[in-house]
């Protein structure tokens, strides 16, 4: 189960074996036994999201268009119930957080739009010689909002973090200070500052890569965006190619100190 902008391309890499690690790859040939249309690519992972938990019975119900069946498996013990879509969660002490299945679509996009980010912190080093991290804002519908690095010298500016010139970046360009339903990627785990613009945007998810040992306030030293007292919470995911965005700050600040860099 998946999701994709081109239904009638995604299956035709399915059935020519083109994705090794998929579900499918040992279970060829196949057949589209059931589909459905959404207005965005936000709700189209949603849905993927809470349908993979439901029982086998439920899926199969849903294939046949059962819908009075699927709300008695719903109710019975026989039948898994639904699970509400991690972002709407508002109970839990910690942050919603989700596990990425290796291959899913969602992990695919996931993993593109990281690689972005880590090509800007790139740039913020070979540019600017600022502290390599990039951020990525991406809107609901998928489309690039805002993306920046790291500015604090070149700006004199000690809030001019990746995170907030990507979100004033796509602030600017929706002409709107709430950044409803987006997801910000970013190459390292956020801060204080950060996270609390993040719940006053509105975003809607948080994707990082390395955790921050010393100041990262999403889950290592402190949690802020699990604090039930907020009336926004942002689901997040983390250790994205943290190993890669590891490499580039350890690399920075040994070359700062004149020792060897590592491969």
């Amino acid at each position: 189960m998946g999701h994709t902008d081109n239904l009638e391309k995604r299956v035709g890499q399915h059935h020519a074996g083109e994705i090794p690690s998929c579900y499918t790859f040992k279970r060829r040939p196949l057949a589209v036994v059931w589909s459905q249309e959404f207005s965005s690519r936000i709700e189209a992972l949603e849905s993927e999201m809470q349908v993979k938990r439901w029982s086998r019975a439920k899926k199969e119900a849903l294939i046949e268009g059962d819908w009075q069946k699927i709300s008695e498996l719903a109710r019975s013990k026989s039948g898994a119930v639904d699970v509400k879509p991690v972002r709407e969660e508002r109970g839990s002490t910690s942050s919603p957080r989700t596990v990425l299945g290796e291959g899913s679509p969602m992990q695919e996009m996931d993993t593109e739009w990281m690689r972005h980010a880590l090509a800007l912190a790139d740039r913020a080093e070979r540019e600017d010689d600022e502290i390599p991290v990039g951020a990525v804002l991406v809107g609901a519908e998928g489309q690039l909002l805002g993306e920046g690095w790291n500015r604090n010298l070149a700006e004199h500016d000690p809030s001019a973090h990746a995170e907030i010139v990507a979100m004033r970046r796509a602030g600017a360009k929706l002409g709107n200070h709430r950044l409803v339903g987006s997801t910000l990627y970013v190459t390292l785990e956020p801060c204080a500052m950060c996270a609390m613009a993040m719940v006053h945007a509105r975003v809607a998810r948080l994707v990082y890569a390395a955790s921050d040992p010393k100041t990262g306030a999403c889950g290592s030293v402190f949690d802020l965006l699990a604090d039930p007292r907020h009336n926004h919470r942002v689901e997040v995911t983390s250790g994205l190619l943290a190993e890669e965005a590891s490499k580039r700050l350890t690399n920075y600040f040994r070359a700062k100190r004149g020792k060897p860099l590592l491969d």
